[in-house]
């Protein structure tokens, strides 16, 4: 999929999508499966903004139950074991672990009815949870069981293994069909016809030129500024920043869910006591999350290092046996995530749980709570398009996403056996297509530096078939270079000197580059 800008103003679309997240990525999927001529516009990098603060967990509903919200659960353990069927080299089960006590909400009387009726819900083997026992519960995680503990509840959520690569396996299969896309293209307002929206205005950040992408219908799916973007908000979005570690430690093979000891004041997003996750990912610990109210008006930024301070503080309060330090924090992950109302704690917490979906003639804008369901309300949002453009819109079986086919990647016999084993985990069946770009440069497969798995064919990947457009959009969301922690400097300069002739860049840009993609872990560095 290549960024041609020039000629989205020249076409007319059947579909025009605002926004390159999670949603719009599987939303141009749907359409480009239904056959609609579909473009999506990302004011960034796709996958760059919300959906980039990610704590790799593909929730199947286990915790809805508490509020018995079946319907939630239902759709999200369907969403659940549909990932793991359309994209099974990047989501797995991922078991989750709580200490049970007492015989309330939290004793093993209440979690065996939810078991019963998760497993039920879910009706997939590798999900099914059970009641453990305190050595079982030990063996996972032996660290600071809460007084009165009789044991645990052991359910199964998904892991997310590369979030990014979710959402760029959706924009290459769209592409594929026929779909298009562009990064790094703003979409500043609405083109309006006699009462109808007949597509957007938009800016080319890289090029500065303004073109008009004219559509018969536009889907809206810009995160938490959905609604503000397509006209549908009374006043600006209300907004909380959502912050996750990555520690460079261990703990457990499950992922750990700790009562945080903060209480309302100082969490009123939450309200107070809320569930603290420890999530194991790359061999290191995703420990979140932490909610604030953000101000509306303010401009964006990531976190300050009480920020960082504090989540980290918070999770040595619930479990002192932790002992986190500064020093142990790689990467975080930060991002603003729409609220249910404007600076208030609504009952089960202020973030907002449901979508929101708004319809006028030409329009449909879609604003997703979760990161879980968006494929689900991707396709809802698509089905109202195609309503309104008089198509027929039939419910499609499943079908994989680039990279999810069951037919194994064939790949080099000399490729080494760790580098194959990388190449299949990150692109699936596709592996073979990543690793083909260094059919004459027999370099490309093998690791950009010692310190990292990422290959110099991924690299060129990312440049010819994938949009990157920096080296930091090459660290952070097209490979796993910079995801776990600060790349090195060999291998941001073995990455550039792939990149630089290929670009174009002089020695001046490539020092921008590499310092521009070492930015996001300055804030660490005063930490330690």
């Amino acid at each position: 999929m290549q960024r041609e800008i020039n000629s989205l103003g020249q076409e007319s679309w059947d579909l025009v999508i605002a926004g390159g997240g999670i949603y719009g990525a599987a939303a141009l999927w749907e359409a480009s499966r239904r056959g609609l001529k579909a473009v999506l516009l990302e004011a960034d990098d796709f996958g760059g903004a919300t959906s980039a603060n990610s704590l790799k967990v593909i929730h199947g509903g286990f915790r809805y139950l508490q509020s018995m919200d079946l319907a939630r659960v239902r759709l999200s353990a369907a969403e659940l074991v549909a990932l793991m069927l359309i994209a099974p080299h990047l989501v797995s089960p991922l078991p989750c672990l709580v200490a049970t006590k007492g015989l309330g909400k939290q004793g093993r009387p209440a979690f065996a009815v939810a078991l019963a009726l998760y497993n039920y819900l879910t009706g997939h083997e590798k999900l099914r949870g059970k009641l453990v026992s305190k050595s079982e519960l030990s063996r996972h995680f032996a660290l600071c069981p809460p007084p009165g503990c009789s044991g645990g509840v052991l359910w199964h959520d998904g892991l997310v293994h590369d979030s990014e690569r979710l959402g760029l396996g959706y924009l290459l299969a769209a592409g594929e069909l026929g779909g298009r896309a562009a990064n790094y293209t703003r979409v500043t307002g609405l083109l309006q016809e006699n009462g109808r929206v007949v597509g957007v205005r938009a800016v080319d950040e890289l090029g500065g030129g303004e073109l008009e992408v004219r559509g018969k219908a536009t889907l809206v799916t810009s995160g938490p500024w959905t609604m503000e973007l397509a006209g549908q908000a009374e006043q600006p979005p209300a907004l909380a920043s959502a912050l996750n570690l990555v520690v460079r430690r261990s703990y457990s093979d499950a992922a750990v869910g700790l009562r945080s000891l903060t209480g309302k004041a100082d969490d009123p997003v939450c309200g107070g006591r809320r569930f603290l996750f420890m999530v194991p990912w790359r061999g290191h610990t995703i420990l979140g999350t932490a909610y604030r109210i953000w101000p509306q008006g303010a401009a964006p930024a990531g976190p300050g290092h009480a920020e960082l301070l504090a989540l980290l503080a918070e999770f040595n309060a619930a479990c002192p046996e932790l002992e986190l330090t500064p020093g142990d924090i790689a990467a975080y992950h930060w991002g603003r995530v729409p609220l249910e109302r404007p600076g208030q704690s609504p009952v089960g917490g202020g973030l907002a749980s449901k979508r929101r979906l708004a319809e006028r003639p030409g329009l449909i804008a879609v604003s997703g709570a979760k990161y879980t369901t968006a494929r689900a309300v991707a396709a809802e949002a698509v089905v109202r398009a195609c309503a309104q453009l008089g198509r027929e819109a039939p419910e499609l079986p499943l079908a994989p996403v680039w990279g999810g086919e069951t037919e194994p990647a064939q790949l080099s016999a000399g490729l080494r056996p760790e580098a194959a084993a990388h190449l299949r985990a990150q692109y699936g069946s596709k592996a073979g297509e990543v690793a083909a770009w260094a059919q004459d440069d027999a370099s490309l497969l093998e690791p950009l530096a010692p310190d990292t798995p990422v290959l110099g064919c991924e690299v060129v990947q990312a440049l010819e078939a994938e949009m990157a457009q920096s080296l930091a959009d090459v660290s952070l969301r097209r490979t796993v270079l910079g995801k776990t922690g600060r790349p090195s400097e060999a291998a941001l300069a073995a990455a550039l000197a792939i990149m630089a002739p290929r670009l174009g860049w002089d020695q001046a840009r490539q020092e921008a580059e590499s310092q521009a993609a070492l930015r996001p872990y300055e804030i660490l560095e005063g930490l330690a």
